[in-house]
C-alpha cells in the first residue's frame, strides 16, 4: 500500500511540474489505449509484471555496486547514478524531477521492500501514461481499465492489513 501512495503522490507531483513548466499537455498517452479495448486490457494485465521485473532489476544493480563497493550507502550512490544517467533528462526542472523519483524509489525499495517498488513503479506509470479520467470521454472505459491494476494491489495490501480480520470489523456482527 506504501508503494503506491509514494507512487501517486510522486506523479501528482509531476503533474505539477509540467504544469508549472507550462506545458500544455499534462502527459503522453500510451499509443496502445487508441488501439482498442483488448490491447488496453492487454497493458493492464502485463503492467504488474513489468513494474515487478524493474523493481528486481533495480534490486539486483543495487546489490551487485553495494557488493562491489562495499559500503551500503556507496552502493546506493552508485544505483541512484545510474537510475538517473539512464533517464537522461533534458532540462534542469526534468533533472530535479528525475532526481526526486530516484530517491523515493530507492527508498521504498530499501525501506518497504521489492513488492512496494513494484506498487510504486505501478501506480507512477498509471498515472504519467494512461488516459485521463474523465467518465464523459470515449476513452473513459479505457482509463478505467489502466487504473484497475494499481487498485487491484491497494484492494490485496488492504486485506492483507488486516491480518485476518473482517473487513468491517465487528459492524456486521
Amino acid at each position: 500500500m506504501f508503494g503506491v501512495f509514494a507512487g501517486s503522490v510522486l506523479g501528482a507531483i509531476f503533474l505539477g511540474v509540467n504544469t508549472l513548466a507550462g506545458m500544455s499537455e499534462a502527459n503522453a498517452v500510451r499509443q496502445v489505449f487508441g488501439q482498442g479495448l483488448w490491447p488496453s486490457i492487454g497493458l493492464s494485465v502485463r503492467l504488474p509484471a513489468f513494474a515487478g521485473l524493474f523493481g528486481f532489476i533495480n534490486l539486483a544493480i543495487l546489490s551487485i555496486m553495494t557488493g562491489i563497493l562495499r559500503r551500503r550507502w556507496l552502493g546506493l550512490a552508485a544505483t541512484g547514478l545510474i537510475l538517473v544517467i539512464l533517464v537522461s533528462a533534458h532540462s534542469a526542472a526534468d533533472l530535479a524531477v528525475t532526481v526526486l523519483h530516484v530517491l523515493v524509489f530507492l527508498a521504498v525499495l530499501t525501506r518497504v521492500g521489492l513488492v512496494a517498488a513494484g506498487g510504486f513503479t505501478m501506480a507512477l506509470d498509471t498515472l504519467r501514461y494512461s488516459p485521463p479520467l474523465d467518465l464523459t470521454q470515449w476513452y473513459a472505459g479505457r482509463a478505467v481499465i489502466a487504473l484497475l491494476p494499481p487498485l487491484a494491489l491497494l484492494v490485496c495490501g488492504f486485506y492483507v492489513s488486516l491480518g485476518g480480520q473482517p473487513i468491517l470489523g465487528s459492524l456486521l456482527s
